[in-house]
């Protein structure tokens, strides 16, 4: 599949859910980036990119893990929900490959 290469401000559908499951290992990620269970209720929603993830820390182990295809969207932010209730409202990492580029004769 064709990379993306999605920028800020463009805008995104989020895949089915259905689609994206058959793109995830056993572990329910994608080149090590989990699908969490907050990410379901945007499947089919539009968003627009905020920014483009190349790199972060890993958590637990601090080290800086470099990743492709990555972007944050606008508003989809961790609820924490099925994370014991977790507040720190992170914003949710997505694969390009989850994600359909909206062109400008489809808004």
């Amino acid at each position: 599949m064709a990379r993306l290469r999605l920028l800020p401000g463009e805008l995104v559908e989020v895949k089915d859910e259905r689609e994206i499951m058959a793109t995830l290992d056993d572990k329910g990620t994608l080149d090590g980036l989990l699908f969490a269970p907050e990410m379901r209720k945007y499947c089919g929603k539009r968003l627009k990119v905020l920014k483009r993830v190349n790199k972060l820390i890993m958590e637990g182990v601090g080290r800086l893990q470099r990743i492709k295809d990555v972007v944050i969207l606008e508003g989809a932010i961790c609820t924490g929900e099925y994370h014991g209730g977790c507040q720190k409202s992170c914003p949710l990492l997505w694969k390009e490959v989850w994600l359909r580029r909206i062109e400008s004769n489809e808004r």
